[in-house]
């Protein structure tokens, strides 16, 4: 399991109050999940991605290696593993005949024509790369995103939001849940609706009822929409155009995919997902009169309600401020009164 999914267990457990029938939904042992729950108070989400030492085999090729064979083989298709062997080494490169013939095999490339042709692919994966970029006039490159906002320019609503869905688990007398999440890393303004399933139709959904109104209410725009690249939000290019990134580019927002192991750069939503489940989740999983999914959303979008519109920051550059007032600000706006009535959708 990758961090992401191991948080999402320590936080049901947290929420549930019943690490026994967490583990065993999740299939996982006491000792495992206590083993995680350590490593995240002394580490944070860097102590959920430590990964297991595997033994290094000697035959086996690293990485950086296998790529330097093949970027040889691009340029020489016509040399065979023995030609190889010696003009790497001749470059410093200690690798063994056997060592590269495996990486060829492996490839594909044993036959000089498989070399041939894969020499081909990549001068022409080259020469419409090339071509793509002067036909655009280098637009391509994308600039690097200022998470942390340290430049004043980048430091305003909007200019960072984060979104995820998370599984909380089955709630007594609800049923399954699950968490659709869109947070301001800036004004702290946190977006939250619940759904019984995990669909990209659920994210287009949330945007309609909830972010849209909120960005026409606030009069501001989002400039980028940060996501992890699972299949909710994104798809490889050569299964065609995802719905929901289509979404976001007719809205005229710019979504920025990466992996979920940059636990860095979601720090900001998932302290929101953990105010969420010690002030709100931990109570309603207990809540006896919550029998029903609409009463548990009702319930959430009060906590909301307290939570956009009076409770303070507690640290940051707006620390002792509250998210709505600080949206607000930034466009110039007093009023609340649409707010009041737009958090009761």
């Amino acid at each position: 399991m990758n961090a992401n999914n191991k948080y999402h267990i320590l936080m049901q457990g947290a929420v549930s109050k019943n690490v026994s029938e967490t583990c065993k939904e999740f299939g996982i042992s006491r000792t495992i999940y206590y083993k995680w729950s350590k490593a995240y108070q002394q580490h944070g989400m860097d102590g959920l991605g430590e990964k297991k030492k595997k033994p290094v085999m000697p035959n086996k090729v690293d990485k950086k290696t296998e790529r330097l064979i093949l970027e040889y083989v691009a340029r020489f298709p016509e040399d065979g593993p023995k030609r190889i062997f010696y003009e790497l080494q001749d470059e410093g490169m200690q690798i063994g005949e056997s060592g590269i013939y495996n990486v060829l095999r492996r490839n594909g490339l044993n036959k000089r024509i498989e070399r041939e042709a894969y020499a081909n692919q990549i001068k022409a994966k080259k020469r419409n790369r090339a071509q793509s970029t002067h036909t655009k006039g280098f637009k391509e490159k994308r600039k690097i995103l200022d998470y942390k906002m340290k430049n004043p320019i980048n430091a305003h609503p909007g200019y960072m939001c984060q979104q995820s869905i998370s599984y909380l688990g089955v709630l007594p007398r609800v049923g399954k849940v699950y968490q659709y999440v869109i947070y301001d890393a800036y004004s702290r303004l946190g977006l939250v609706k619940l759904y019984n399933r995990k669909s990209t139709i659920h994210f287009i959904d949330f945007m309609h009822l909830k972010v849209l109104p909120l960005m026409k209410t606030l009069d501001f725009h989002i400039d980028n929409l940060v996501t992890n690249k699972s299949r909710e939000f994104i798809t490889n290019w050569d299964r065609g155009k995802h719905k929901y990134s289509e979404f976001l580019h007719k809205n005229n927002i710019n979504q920025v995919a990466i992996t979920v192991d940059q636990t860095e750069i979601f720090q900001p939503l998932q302290q929101f997902a953990a105010v969420l489940t010690k002030e709100f989740y931990q109570q309603a999983w207990v809540d006896d009169t919550i029998d029903s999914f609409e009463i548990l959303e009702k319930r959430l979008h009060e906590y909301l309600k307290t939570y956009n519109f009076n409770r303070q920051i507690t640290d940051g550059p707006n620390q002792g401020k509250i998210p709505s007032d600080v949206a607000l600000s930034y466009t110039g706006q007093r009023e609340t009164l649409p707010l009041w009535l737009f958090t009761r959708r």
